[in-house]
């Protein structure tokens, strides 16, 4: 039987001495991710191709946290760097991984997104340039960064998830793939083709691991955030690794866009035994956005 010291949520929430890994770490969502973490006494190592960003990073907020901050330079998009990723991994902690956030994403259609507004929706010759948009290379490096990626990055990482759930009593490791709720909505996603459709199959990839994985009492779930400032959204970072965004938050019902908190409850649930029975799911973070918008949630 539970009792009642174990419903406080140092004890629900605890992943203090857990080890994490967030790939795209360095900025953005993955930076609210691994901050929340770290500041709750995990040991998380940011991954990103840019070592400038990871260190940055560690060095603007290792000294406010409980837990510790380390980065991986890696692209994830290479298989050597990947193989290299799991193998470094493997050597620095012999104990497994607890957590993974699959975190890395790109959306390179700027100009659809500039042009949507645009586009005489009753024109055949207008809709089809905007669907031609800006080729299928785009196509291939969204897929390529926002999808394939993520899968080999787990099944990579899988030997190590699978030894640290064996080193927590009563935790089973946790995936956690931050996808999109414009891979959920049923709008054109101010011309974002290849991003919304990319992150639908990320969440449908999120199911399919959640059963293979299962047996190895190994969890996958998805976060589906909304509107949140980060280099996707805004272009940039400041000297904090952080990026401002400002103005449209007040068409959601929350009435404002998405901030730090928001995303590290949700990686501390799912990452925690406070999520251990939520397995194969998509949590929506979007401040109410889908209640005002068409989508298949």
């Amino acid at each position: 039987m539970t009792t009642t010291g174990e419903l406080v949520t140092n004890t629900l929430f605890d992943v203090k001495g857990f080890v994490a890994v967030v790939t795209g770490g360095g900025t953005g969502i993955g930076l609210m991710a691994a901050q929340g973490l770290a500041a709750n006494g995990a040991r998380v190592y940011i991954v990103g191709r840019r070592k400038e960003a990871l260190d940055q990073a560690i060095k603007k907020y290792s000294g406010s946290v409980s837990g510790e901050l380390r980065g991986i330079q890696a692209d994830i998009t290479n298989p050597k760097d990947v193989e290299n990723l799991a193998k470094e991994l493997e050597s620095k902690e012999p104990k497994g991984v607890n957590i993974l956030v699959n975190n890395a994403g790109v959306t390179l259609e700027t100009e659809q997104k500039e042009q949507a507004s645009n586009v005489d929706y009753t024109n055949a010759e207008s809709v089809q340039k905007f669907l031609f948009g800006q080729g299928r290379q785009c196509w291939e490096q969204t897929l390529s960064t926002d999808l394939t990626s993520q899968h080999y990055v787990t099944a990579s990482l899988l030997p190590a998830l699978n030894t640290g759930r064996q080193h927590v009593t009563g935790h089973s490791s946790s995936v956690i793939n931050i996808s999109s709720i414009s891979g959920t909505t049923k709008t054109h996603s101010s011309g974002q083709f290849a991003y919304a459709a990319a992150k639908a199959a990320f969440t449908q990839l999120t199911k399919q691991l959640a059963f293979t994985l299962h047996p190895l009492r190994i969890r996958v779930n998805a976060i589906e955030p909304g509107l949140f400032p980060s280099e996707m959204t805004t272009g940039d970072s400041d000297e904090s690794q952080k990026s401002k965004l400002e103005g449209p938050g007040g068409k959601f019902p929350a009435a404002r866009t998405g901030q730090e908190g928001d995303i590290a409850s949700a990686v501390l649930y799912l990452g925690s035994r406070a999520g251990s029975y939520v397995n194969g799911e998509a949590l929506h973070v979007d401040g109410g956005a889908l209640l005002r918008s068409p989508s298949s949630a």
